[in-house]
């Protein structure tokens, strides 16, 4: 596999988020490890969501486009995972998968709530202005 994809370029991410520098910001790295997860499960839902609404009908398009992000995700955290293996060993801290599985999580129940309030904003709109004329 490392002759399809240059690994190198985490390292270079990896560099950027020193603990020196989280450290004079007052950031946990678990916090800075979610904040990275959900923005990456948003950029990927930006990107993803088009496309499924094209192959689907729209009734799945919300439920089927969170589903195909989060498996691009996981895909994505699989390999950051493997990269990071030394020996038998991770060199990523214990709780790296609950911190990913819990911004991926978060992002689903964040974009249904908002999904949902938008639609029952529409509705409560639609029957005040019925109400009014």
């Amino acid at each position: 596999m490392s002759d399809w994809f240059d690994f190198s370029v985490f390292d270079k991410m990896v560099g950027l988020v020193d603990a020196d520098l989280l450290q004079i910001f007052g950031i946990k790295p678990v916090h800075m490890q979610f904040v990275l997860v959900f923005t990456l499960m948003l950029s990927l839902m930006w990107v993803v969501r088009p496309i499924v609404e094209w192959l689907m009908i729209k009734h799945w398009a919300m439920i089927g486009s969170y589903v195909l992000a989060s498996l691009v995700a996981l895909v994505f955290l699989q390999v950051v995972d493997r990269y990071a293996m030394v020996q038998n060993q991770s060199a990523l801290p214990p709780d790296f998968w609950p911190v990913c599985l819990l911004a991926i999580s978060g992002y689903g129940v964040a974009y249904t709530l908002v999904a949902l309030g938008g639609r029952a904003w529409k509705r409560l709109s639609k029957r005040s202005k019925k109400r009014a004329a």
